[in-house]
């Protein structure tokens, strides 16, 4: 009876192997089936099982969005960080365009009026305002009466 020489499955990579485990404790702990993980980052469900055994080792992109999806930070997964929460880039407010110079001058009439002129602007935009409205309306019912 020959035996068959056992062949020995190669080393994994450690890296992998960390990136995995990570990826598999943050994926249990939001409480997600492997298929729901790799739904989210755009992966096999098969490919999202050979991140988190080790045997493959997810590009960077690929990294990246493991990372968002599991809300951990790159540095977690590959185990150069404690156990923090992926911050989110700030993202700046857009500036405001440059208001019109007819608002700014108006703005600061309006800041210049006592209480009595202010109420009486007031009441008189309002006025303009409802005008405005009647007219749109029976514009459109004249053009709704025309076709």
């Amino acid at each position: 009876m020959s035996q068959e020489p056992v062949t020995r499955s190669p080393e994994k990579d450690p890296l992998s192997v960390q990136i995995g485990g990570a990826a598999r404790k943050a994926r249990m702990a939001l409480k997600l089936s492997q298929e729901e993980a790799a739904e989210l980052v755009g992966v096999a469900t098969e490919v999202y099982g050979k991140y988190e055994r080790g045997d493959l080792r997810p590009s960077t992109p690929t990294l990246v969005k493991l990372s968002r999806a599991l809300g951990t930070s790159v540095d977690t997964l590959i185990g150069l960080a404690g156990e923090r929460k992926a911050t989110t880039p700030e993202i700046p407010e857009p500036t405001p365009a440059p208001m019109p110079r007819e608002f700014r001058r108006l703005r600061r009439t309006l800041r210049s009026m006592d209480k009595l002129q202010l109420a009486t602007f007031t009441r008189m935009a309002a006025v303009l305002v409802t005008h405005k409205r009647r007219r749109q309306r029976s514009r459109s019912r004249a053009q709704a009466a025309a076709t």
